[in-house]
């Protein structure tokens, strides 16, 4: 059976030393880098929010953050490898707001509150120009899949499938959850699971921090020794 103490605390040792490293990178002069910047920190934080959870009698809620951060990471390979790519995200985020800030503004209660409203109508006419002017470019609402496909990742969708069933709360997550003779609660996530979803975040906090010379000044070779390092205080962990 998994030690499942023993692997948090290698976990942790790995986020602390990428850690060392995120806290001195100087972050390269472009829009770019800069989202590249918040996608890589995002991953981190989420990372750690993971581990709190596996580690505080939440563990079988931890793999629906290690969804999200997969998602991140496909943002994240797709950005690195091309700028344009940028114009994408800009086009879901105006997209995503403006079907928000219309779905608001049609709500009874909210169309009492004119102050309300008003504020989401200015924030929509932010919104809906950028969202226009990228879709009369050809941008539309990219599938996940696709998104996975473009940064060459397809191999990590399957996982990606398995962590969205606890994220909407699919019957068989449900069941494996709580059921039993008793209702079960509060209780641990099987050490094997929770074992598994540990290994697949910490390879991809390892691959995220990997990147960090396509946008900062950290350099390939010294990120080398340091993931390196990361590797084998994994490896040992899981011994």
């Amino acid at each position: 059976m998994p030690n499942i103490p023993k692997r948090l605390a290698g976990a942790h040792e790995i986020k602390r030393l990428y850690d060392k490293v995120l806290m001195r990178a100087n972050v390269q002069d472009s829009g770019e880098a800069r989202v590249s910047a918040t996608l890589c920190l995002t991953i981190a934080e989420q990372f750690a929010a993971m581990l709190c959870l596996a580690e505080s009698g939440f563990s079988s809620h931890a793999p629906i953050l290690v969804r999200s951060i997969l998602e991140g990471l496909a943002n994240l390979i797709n950005l690195i490898n091309d700028a344009n790519y940028l114009d994408q995200i800009r086009y879901e985020n105006a997209r995503s707001d403006v079907i928000l800030f219309d779905e608001y503004a049609a709500d009874s209660e909210m169309q009492k509150d004119f102050e309300a409203m008003a504020t989401l109508a200015s924030w929509k006419d932010k919104a809906k120009p950028v969202r226009d002017e990228l879709a009369d470019k050809g941008f539309k609402k990219q599938d996940i899949i696709a998104k996975f496909k473009k940064a060459n990742i397809s191999q990590n969708y399957i996982a990606y499938r398995v962590f969205c069933s606890f994220a909407h709360n699919q019957l068989t997550t449900l069941l494996a959850r709580h059921a039993g003779k008793f209702l079960h609660y509060h209780y641990e996530a099987p050490a094997a699971m929770t074992a598994s979803t540990l290994t697949v975040a910490v390879s991809i906090l390892s691959r995220t921090i990997d990147m960090l010379p396509s946008f900062t000044d950290i350099s390939a070779g010294e990120l080398k020794n340091i993931i390196d390092t990361a590797d084998a205080t994994w490896m040992a962990a899981c011994a």
